[in-house]
């Protein structure tokens, strides 16, 4: 524990976060998700200097945050302090550890996270080489933990409607398929963001396929969210809606709206003839590369250096995993379904591969470069959800390593794929439910960490 008093604030005692819910018997100790302690303590420090968000006097809370129209809001010194990044968050695997530091803010609002942090990276990356690498994921990782916040607003209300009402019925399984793309979107970013080098030396096609797909992807999610507020009774005047409203308007700025992803997916298309061997890296994979592979995808190691350990840890994901879990069955409905899904998606990543291949320059507008620069991504997605989530359960953690919401995300990245899936009895969607549920009960975070909220 460190206990911190500011000037003119409340003494407040911080305790690491990040280890898996406190509420589950499943839960682990295991280090693979759980931040080291500076990192923890950087960021409740910051939630803590950001103050109680349901707390109407608090000028970043969200009644004064959803009331500000576009107002640009100054940082005060305290936070700013928080937020500027030190050598190490620049290096290696202190990218994603700076965001983990940063989530605090890109969770309150999405406009206060583009002023106060993304702008300023952004500037720092024209003027130097030295934040290159992760500047144009932060903008991505703001949408997802902003996003993740009006999840968490929605799924509490609709656990609040009593069971047998139709809209509880309805809007359950909405809001657990969200946490699920949501979850999937994180582990990409995440991903990314250990592959990121300063000076730009990191792999650009994840970080591309990163500034396409969240963008579009979570765009669908925020109008699934906006939904269910207004028929849970929330119209356009509450501060729930007002949030909503403002996280859609600064999104252009934050340089995550449609315009963006389209700008990412042209660059996915022009990469497209150079990533031939995407689908065969795998079988050249020994056991060094199988190790990095490993590591990349256990989030709280220091990312694997060396070129191109990115995507061959991502190319492989897929067809290892599947073999796994094929092994690994034991009976388990769940994780029978997941082998299978993973095995029909390794097929299609296969099939990608090929049209890799096949590709030659083509104009980033050309229909079939884009649906195929698409279908990478998506491929690239359930990879990378894939990989966390194996990375977690070969520890024996609790929710992120059990089957359920992993399964969730790879049929939902099938069906965007339109690719017939191996049928199956299993519905992941009551358990990923019943995990959203709780978390808004015991108050915690709906990202890969389960961090445990502040306030």
């Amino acid at each position: 524990m460190t206990t911190i008093e500011d000037e003119g604030r409340r003494t407040v005692t911080l305790k690491p976060s990040g280890a898996l819910a406190p509420w589950k018997d499943t839960r682990t100790d295991d280090a693979t998700v759980r931040p080291p302690v500076d990192v923890a303590l950087r960021a409740m420090r910051l939630e803590a200097l950001l103050g109680d968000p349901e707390d109407p006097a608090n000028p970043y809370g969200r009644t004064a945050l959803a009331s500000t129209a576009g107002a640009e809001i100054a940082a005060p010194d305290d936070v700013l302090a928080e937020i500027v990044p030190r050598a190490d968050d620049l290096r290696g695997a202190g990218a994603d550890r700076f965001v983990r530091v940063l989530r605090p803010l890109l969770r309150r609002d999405l406009g206060l996270g583009h002023a106060w942090a993304i702008r300023p990276m952004l500037a720092a990356r024209a003027a130097s080489d030295q934040a290159g690498g992760i500047a144009g994921l932060l903008g991505p990782a703001a949408l997802i933990a902003a996003t993740g916040d009006v999840l968490h607003t929605a799924a509490r209300i609709v656990d609040g409607l009593a069971s047998h009402t139709p809209s509880a019925r309805q809007w359950r399984p909405t809001l657990a398929a969200a946490f699920a793309d949501l979850l999937a979107c994180e582990c990409l970013t995440a991903v990314a963001l250990r592959c990121a080098r300063p000076a730009g030396e990191g792999e650009s096609v994840p970080v591309a396929a990163v500034g396409y797909l969240v963008p579009h992807l979570v765009g669908g999610l925020l109008a699934d969210l906006e939904l269910v507020l207004n028929e849970s009774g929330f119209g356009p005047e509450t501060t729930e809606r007002k949030t909503l409203a403002a996280l859609e308007a600064h999104r252009a700025a934050a340089g995550v709206d449609w315009t963006a992803a389209a700008l990412r997916q042209a660059e996915l298309v022009r990469a497209l003839p150079e990533l031939d061997g995407f689908a065969r890296r795998v079988r050249g994979q020994g056991e060094d590369e199988q190790a990095a592979a490993a590591r990349l995808f256990t989030l709280s190691l220091p990312a694997p250096d060396g070129d191109g350990a990115c995507l061959d840890a991502l190319a492989g994901a897929l067809p290892g995993g599947a073999a796994s879990l094929a092994a690994a069955d034991g009976g388990n409905a769940a994780t029978g379904a997941l082998a299978r899904t993973a095995r029909r998606l390794a097929t299609e990543q296969r099939a990608v591969g090929r049209a890799c291949r096949a590709a030659t320059p083509a104009d980033p507008a050309d229909p079939a470069a884009r649906a195929l620069a698409d279908r990478f991504a998506l491929v690239l997605l359930a990879a990378a959800a894939l990989g966390v989530a194996r990375a977690v359960s070969d520890t024996g953690a609790g929710f992120l390593g059990g089957p359920d919401w992993v399964l969730l995300a790879l049929e939902r990245a099938g069906q965007r794929l339109g690719v017939p899936l191996p049928g199956h009895e299993t519905d992941p969607r009551a358990a990923v439910w019943e995990e959203l549920a709780e978390r808004t009960r015991q108050g915690v975070d709906c990202d890969v960490y389960a961090t445990q909220l502040f306030w």
